[in-house]
């Protein structure tokens, strides 16, 4: 396990000057620290014996699904006579191995447990990364390990719901207490990329957090407590770049041709979609053919730039098969989370981490309409747990009724009352 928590440790950290350097090639392929790490990992977990509580290995469902979501796209964009893309082929390999190791090495709650507990302190760490840009450097927007701010925001918002996870149902203090250190600092982070994407997507978590509350009224004064709190102390810039959104009329501020432009970039994308809707039209290609799709973006962007949403971005790229893929993994990670919380005879605590999954995943794939996310390496870890995660509740599940069964509750004896005498 040692080297699934190293690879763990670099997820952040692809972006690195060192820790995610290009140390030498295989091929046309660039060699990384995290594969590196990865591909020993692989063999290690293939080769090594399981533990003797593992549990049953989870079913293929999500690696199939990733497998066509990869492939597909990596040879339409070959096939379609345009060059091999080398950097999304290695990013997607990255994946590949993560959800392979992740699959066979996760196979006790304790496992799964340590794994949420090294995300969390992991994603902490980082985080420091923003608030050294932010008061120590005085860089106006701080762009976090990822060296951009919104990939930044979206990893912090999903290792949140952990964070929280862990301070509710951690059973050592220690742990708890990690969980109430590591929640603040995440969630202000947040606040400090002035991210707009990681904004929202914080916002639907409270919500969706407080509509599966039973303690509704307490939850929404926390909330609303600590949103003035972060508000207040937050960089003035956040207020300003969410007053800025501005959908049509005539663009005056950065923030606001920020916002105008990604409207005309959807445009772009789905005239993209219409024209080549089996392989689209390549990836890393949407930046150059996007002023022949929509010649209105001229006046906005002086520049190409990315779809800033990640449905467009991949459906314009790798064709509408490519986003059916993706959005089926997505899908079926939220029902097999799903699955877990419903299970009849769940403990509180399994069935809390898959709502915090699901939550943390929902938030995301709000945001997603206003970013292009879909490399996001934290995603893709909580998408890696969810069939381990089901795996183990359903064992944790069987244990529970049989010890249930083994040890009934008492039958407490029938009192006889004596009837009292009238008249």
């Amino acid at each position: 396990m040692t080297l699934y928590f190293i690879f763990l440790f670099l997820v952040p950290f692809q972006e690195h000057p060192i820790l995610g350097a290009q140390l030498f090639h295989v091929g046309i392929f660039p060699i990384t620290p995290i594969k590196l790490v990865g591909i020993p990992l692989v063999a290690a977990a293939l080769l090594l014996p399981r533990p003797r509580d593992a549990v049953a290995r989870p079913g293929p469902e999500i690696l199939l699904l990733f497998a066509g979501f990869a492939l597909f796209q990596v040879l339409g964009t070959t096939l379609s006579s345009l060059s091999f893309p080398v950097l999304d082929a290695s990013t997607l390999f990255s994946f590949a191995i993560l959800m392979v190791a992740t699959n066979l090495l996760i196979c006790t709650q304790h496992r799964l447990e340590m794994t949420i507990r090294v995300i969390v302190l992991v994603e902490t760490f980082a985080s420091t990364w923003m608030y050294k840009q932010y008061y120590i450097y005085h860089w106006p927007r701080p762009l976090g390990p990822s060296a951009d701010p919104n990939y930044e925001a979206l990893s912090l918002v999903v290792t949140v719901a952990l964070a929280i996870w862990m301070a509710r149902y951690e059973t050592r203090n220690l742990w708890k207490r990690v969980g109430w250190i590591c929640t603040p600092i995440l969630a202000f982070a947040v606040f400090i990329s002035q991210s707009r994407g990681g904004l929202l997507a914080l916002t639907v978590m409270a919500v969706l957090a407080w509509v599966n509350s039973q303690r509704k009224m307490q939850l929404l004064a926390g909330f609303v407590a600590a949103t003035a709190f972060m508000f207040a102390i937050a960089p003035g810039q956040m207020l300003e770049r969410i007053q800025q959104i501005q959908i049509a009329g005539q663009a005056e501020t950065g923030a606001e041709v920020s916002t105008r432009a990604r409207v005309e970039l959807a445009k772009a994308g789905i005239g993209m979609m219409e024209a080549h809707p089996f392989f689209g039209v390549g990836l890393g290609e949407f930046k150059s053919v996007e002023f022949h799709y929509n010649p209105v973006l001229t006046d906005l962007e002086p520049e190409p730039k990315i779809a800033h949403d990640t449905y467009v971005q991949l459906g314009a790229e790798g064709g509408i098969p490519t986003l059916a893929l993706y959005l089926a993994i997505l899908l079926l990670t939220l029902a097999t989370c799903r699955r877990v919380q419903k299970a009849t005879g769940m403990p509180d605590d399994v069935a809390a981490l898959a709502l915090s999954f699901q939550i943390g995943l929902i938030g995301i794939m709000v945001a997603e309409f206003f970013l292009t996310a879909q490399y996001i390496k934290e995603v893709w870890v909580l998408i890696s747990l969810a069939p381990n995660l089901y795996a183990i509740s359903l064992h944790t599940a069987a244990l529970s009724k049989k010890a249930a069964s083994a040890h009934p509750e008492p039958v407490k004896p029938m009192v006889l009352r004596p009837r009292l005498r009238t008249g």
